[in-house]
């Protein structure tokens, strides 16, 4: 019976190939969400999980994924869809496939806008058991090879209220249709917009709600300062928080309004000798991946960005958040300092 009150990994009895990855990952005591979708998840309901960033929704769904799955069938067609708004948050789930799967035999293609079509079409034809992927390139590939995904028993909408925001509906309601009957289907988001809502509704099967905490909740660890500030202020005392305030150790994501803001206050950060990382929705993929991966890599310590460029993107252990200026809705501000 997976239904149990579980407080650890060991007391779901994972199968080893799967534990192992979990033990591997360093992870010891599931998240609340993980506690409470993990169990739904493995006993082949559908669920909708309203989670915010960093409650570790991701392994909420990859684990049981893994459960289920674990080692290849040959020939049988993909048998896992985990979509994604964005590209950048696709390639962090990609990377937790890897890490978390790897004592499973399990393999996985990555079906990407800014990609190579060549490459994901030789991908597919490789018979792999996960596809992770952004809905509008996924539609495009299945369409172009005539694909059908009569054998995804698992698919996962990731950040869905995202999905709707950046207009995928129709993308999405076409590979509803292409999904059979009996599959298990699973929906993440921090909010549950009413189009959502009718989405699940018409989707998934009598899915149970997962809703942990309020998305105004925030994490009692976070140290919040107000600085009252006059506009021609913020840019100085932006420069002497980087400078003087945190540490040189310590990591800062900005966030500002616009594009021409984050060209605004990297080009002045440059002048000044502070090297930056830089994203906004426009940027394109090749810039923006390097942007990301200096950060990543610790090779930046500040990352300017708008809230849409924001979302998707998963920096773990950040020391610092600046809002540059207030963000318009309140959820925003959570999704901000979520990080």
């Amino acid at each position: 019976n997976w239904m149990g009150p579980l407080m650890n990994f060991i007391d779901w009895r994972l199968s080893h190939s799967v534990f192992k990855g979990v033990i591997r990952k360093g992870y010891k005591v599931p998240t609340p969400i993980q506690r409470k979708c993990i169990p739904l998840i493995l006993s082949d309901k559908d669920v909708v999980a309203m989670a915010r960033t960093g409650s570790g929704k991701t392994a909420a769904f990859l684990i049981p994924m893994f459960e289920k799955l674990q080692v290849t069938q040959s020939g049988a067609g993909a048998r896992a869809l985990l979509l994604s708004p964005t590209r950048e948050l696709a390639l962090q789930t990609f990377k937790f496939v890897k890490e978390l799967g790897k004592y499973t035999s399990l393999r996985t293609a990555c079906i990407l806008g800014g990609d190579s079509m060549s490459e994901q079409f030789s991908a597919m034809h490789e018979n792999p058991d996960v596809i992770i992927a952004t809905p509008g390139r996924l539609m495009h590939v299945l369409v172009e090879m005539e694909l059908r995904l009569s054998n995804m028993h698992y698919v996962v909408f990731d950040e869905a209220d995202r999905l709707f925001e950046l207009g995928f509906q129709e993308h999405l309601r076409e590979i509803l249709r292409r999904l059979p009957e009996d599959r298990q289907t699973l929906l993440f988001s921090a909010t549950l917009p009413k189009q959502l809502v009718e989405f699940a509704k018409a989707g998934l099967n009598d899915p149970t709600l997962v809703r942990l905490d309020l998305d105004s909740k925030l994490s009692d660890q976070l140290k919040l300062a107000f600085l009252h500030l006059r506009e021609d202020d913020k840019l100085p005392i932006l420069i002497h928080l980087l400078r003087n305030v945190f540490k040189e150790t310590e990591q800062s994501v900005v966030f500002v309004p616009t594009k021409h803001h984050v060209e605004y206050v990297k080009d002045v950060l440059q002048l000044l000798g502070m090297s930056c990382s830089y994203v906004y929705s426009s940027l394109d993929q090749t810039a923006r991946k390097i942007n990301i991966a200096k950060f990543r890599n610790k090779k930046t310590m500040v990352l300017i960005v708008t809230d849409v460029a924001a979302r998707g993107l998963d920096i773990p252990m950040l020391d610092n958040v600046v809002n540059y200026s207030f963000p318009a809705k309140s959820k925003l501000f959570v999704h901000r300092v979520g990080k």
